[in-house]
């Protein structure tokens, strides 16, 4: 709410008590979709919700979090996921993952612009309902996703518009 929602999303922007609502209780709202809207309010596409991309563009936005407890007793290695990249009849989002990713060691938002060559080689296929999700680690001593380094944008606005 308070990095992206409060400041990009145009009903947020302009409503004082909205803003005091979203931060004060933010358990109320459906995160995903106002960050959904924030991406097409400061790319300038449209929200579409296609079958296999949120956008008009083609691409598909996606909200995930680092786990605060690691992967390993005694390690610096936290996991995470991107969900829902296949359905279970294995068919794959059309383009690009606009990815905002929550990282409570820092209490703060990391953006990934993953293109479809890169992301659709990293799947992982559940096995009993089919559905793909990507897991990734992020390193705390390096203070990296190391599975998306290169791909990451350095704020919301740059991956809001990039293509």
């Amino acid at each position: 709410m308070r990095d992206v929602i409060c400041i990009y999303h145009p009903a947020f922007r302009k409503s004082l008590d909205l803003r005091a609502l979203g931060m004060k209780h933010p358990d109320i709202f459906n995160v995903a979709k106002l960050i959904e809207e924030s991406l097409a309010a400061v790319g300038h596409y449209k929200v579409t919700d296609g079958y296999h991309a949120d956008f008009s563009d083609g691409t598909d936005s996606k909200t995930a979090s680092i786990t605060k407890t690691a992967s390993i007793r005694a390690s610096n290695s936290y996991h995470g996921e991107i969900t829902g990249v296949t359905t279970a009849g294995g068919h794959l989002k059309a383009g690009a993952l606009r990815c905002t990713i929550y990282n409570p060691h820092k209490d703060s938002l990391r953006f990934y612009f993953l293109p479809k060559s890169m992301w659709s080689r990293h799947i992982t296929t559940h096995p009993s309902t089919g559905i793909g999700k990507i897991q990734y680690y992020y390193h705390k001593l390096h203070d990296r996703i190391v599975k998306l380094h290169g791909y990451e944008c350095s704020s919301f606005k740059e991956l809001a518009r990039a293509k």
